[in-house]
């Protein structure tokens, strides 16, 4: 008997997020299989399609893959007498939206590999694959990049009279730190959810870059000044040097540093840029442009001497900038994998969570005004922190795939 429609959205659903369960895989591809069985299935594949943003780096070259599947042993066992090429029925979009699930899952293991004899087998294998994450990104300045997490370690590349060379999360530049020539290159390294990554620039500072960052940076320093641009959040370790400026660039912030330890939050979606002076001293301008970490000839309106523990906010669509003492073991305890919620809204919690855990989040009714505060570790699973969060009693979760539904 077909599936109803309601429970085969649902089986899809799952398939997608890769949490669906051995004997729910095996249900669907049946149901695939028996296809002509079930006319609704193509109306679900297109439904979905409509739903969900399909990522156009799975599609690549999906015609040549999808003819070697449908034509593929390993589903002529699932197959009517009547038709013998398996996935031919499904149209246009369902057919690319249906590819793409498989792309996405690892599916196609079946593809490389002599036939599995039991769709348990089959599930089995599915379920084993290693999930494929997105790695953190180095964009050279020629527009190469490099997916660190997929290249061994040592040197990477050379670029003028700089070697660059990745040991495990670190990435280092060695070689002559001034660059002599008018025009200066600029590499940018990108931190996707769920990873924090180091880097070590020639002149010798250091920075840990924490999730969901970008950080633009030149490969030589030029003589005058040292400037990096970014986008997220990271801990700078400043090499001194005097006469020659360390210049931070956000969205709403310039921070210039002589030879420091400081801490700076400037996530493009937040609505505020905060920088912590953890040691030495640092200058905080602001500026009237509200992308100001692309302007160089911009006068500051407003300027502040920090003094270690004090932290700059610059708030989005005010210039002022506002001092307040904190706790900086608290604002760099993101490098010691935890989070700290200082009394926090339920918003700016799952803001966090969100960006570590590269998950969607939803707020039903009743969660306005309610705040949690704690140190909580940054559990391998969301489960896991969602089930501590959870156990304040202040909220209650479910998840749906990729989605964390939150409610009273």
């Amino acid at each position: 008997m077909p599936i109803e429609k309601t429970k085969l959205k649902a089986l899809l659903i799952e398939y997608i997020s890769g949490t669906i369960s051995k004997d729910d895989l095996v249900l669907l591809l049946d149901e695939v299989a028996n296809r002509h069985k079930n006319p609704e299935l193509e109306g679900v594949l297109q439904e979905l399609w409509d739903e969900i943003e399909v990522d156009s780096e799975v599609l690549a070259d999906t015609e040549s893959i999808f003819q070697s599947i449908i034509t593929h042993s390993a589903f002529e066992k699932h197959t009517s007498p009547s038709k013998n090429r398996p996935f031919w029925w499904l149209s246009g979009a369902a057919a690319v939206l249906f590819l793409g699930i498989c792309l996405s899952l690892g599916y196609w293991y079946a593809v490389e590999t002599p036939l599995l004899q039991s769709e348990t087998a089959l599930a089995t294998a599915i379920t084993q694959l290693p999930k494929k994450e997105k790695g953190a990104i180095l964009r050279l300045a020629n527009g190469t990049e490099i997916d660190l997490d997929s290249v061994s370690n040592g040197p990477l590349a050379k670029q003028d009279n700089m070697q660059i060379t990745l040991d495990g999360t670190e990435l280092r530049y060695e070689g002559n730190m001034l660059d002599h020539n008018e025009q200066i290159s600029w590499n940018t390294i990108i931190i996707p959810k769920g990873k924090q990554y180091q880097l070590t620039l020639p002149d010798g500072s250091k920075m840990w870059l924490n999730t969901g960052t970008t950080l633009t940076y030149p490969i030589c320093f030029d003589s005058k000044v040292r400037e990096v641009k970014i986008d997220g959040e990271a801990y700078f370790e400043i090499k001194k040097a005097n006469k020659w400026p360390f210049i931070i660039k956000t969205n709403r912030q310039q921070v210039e540093v002589l030879g420091t330890n400081l801490n700076v939050s400037a996530y493009v979606d937040d609505a505020s840029t905060k920088t912590t002076l953890i040691t030495g001293n640092v200058r905080v301008s602001s500026y009237s442009d509200g992308n100001m970490s692309k302007s160089t000839t911009l006068t500051a309106l407003y300027s502040e001497i920090l003094v270690p523990g004090q932290q700059a906010t610059t708030t989005e669509g005010d210039c002022k900038i506002a001092l307040s003492t904190v706790d900086t073991e608290e604002i760099i305890s993101w490098k010691q994998n935890l989070f700290v919620f200082n009394n926090e809204e339920i918003s700016e919690v799952m803001k966090k969570v969100s960006r570590w855990y590269a998950v969607d989040v939803e707020f039903h009714d009743g969660m306005k005004g309610k705040r949690i505060g704690g140190t909580i570790p940054r559990f391998e699973h969301i489960d896991e922190l969602m089930k501590a969060l959870e156990a304040t009693g202040v909220l209650h979760y479910k998840m749906e795939g990729g989605r964390v539904i939150i409610m009273k």
